[in-house]
Order: C-alpha cells, then structure tokens, then sequence
C-alpha cells in the first residue's frame, strides 16, 4: 500500500516537472524568436530607404536583441548577425523542479533557438 501511494507520488511529480520543463522550453523558444525579430527589424537606414536591400545593421540588430532578451526574467542568451541578412537568438533557462527535487533533480536547464532572415519584398516577391 505504502509503495503504490509512494510510486503514485512519484509518478505525478514527474508529470508535473516534465510538464514544467515542457513549459520553460516553449517560454525560451518564444523568447528566442522575439529577440530575433527585434534584432531583424534593424536594417541599415541607408540602402533600404533607397529599395537597394534589406540588410542589417549588426550593432543595432544585436542590441535590440539581447535587450529583448535582457528584459526576460530567468533567461539569459546571445545574439548575432549572421552574412547581414540573419539574426540568430539563442537563449537558456533553468525550471527548477518541484517533484524531481526529492530524488535529486533541482533543476533542468531548457534551451530555445532562433533564426530571421531578412528578405526584401518588391509587389509580395522576395528580392
């Protein structure tokens, strides 16, 4: 009887925190895909006010980034330009456990990944 009740215990804890952890990973991720957003949405002034291309500005597309990132509680995370038409957002958290503790397990590290591709549209066709 004790061992059912104990395996039952153990049994929704490990529900609880996977569905925890489920939830921090999806709260990473967006976080991700935001700050991308933001840094992708940093062109250089001059070549896409002439129509020539939408390209990044790295300094600018990297602070409004990691500002994006920085104004998320519990998460920490990096931001780069990549070939000026990429941002790629990366971003770490940690659940920490409220079952899993008992046997151990604090905490559980999640990671969310994230790319924007900047595309310079003439009448809806990529150019």
């Amino acid at each position: 009887m004790i061992t059912t009740a104990l395996t039952l215990v153990l049994l929704v804890g490990l529900a609880v925190d996977l569905g925890g952890q489920v939830h921090a990973k999806q709260r990473a991720q967006d976080i991700a895909a935001e700050a991308a957003r933001a840094g992708g949405q940093q062109l250089q002034a001059g070549t896409a006010i002439r129509g020539q291309a939408a390209v990044a500005d790295p300094g600018a597309a990297v602070a409004a980034a990691r500002a994006y990132i920085a104004g998320a509680p519990g998460v920490t995370g990096t931001a780069t330009v990549v070939t000026g038409t990429r941002v790629v957002a990366d971003t770490q958290s940690t659940y920490t456990t409220q079952f899993l503790s008992i046997i151990g397990i604090g905490a559980l590290t999640v990671t969310g990944h994230a790319e924007v591709q900047i595309t310079r549209a003439v009448d809806g066709v990529a150019q």
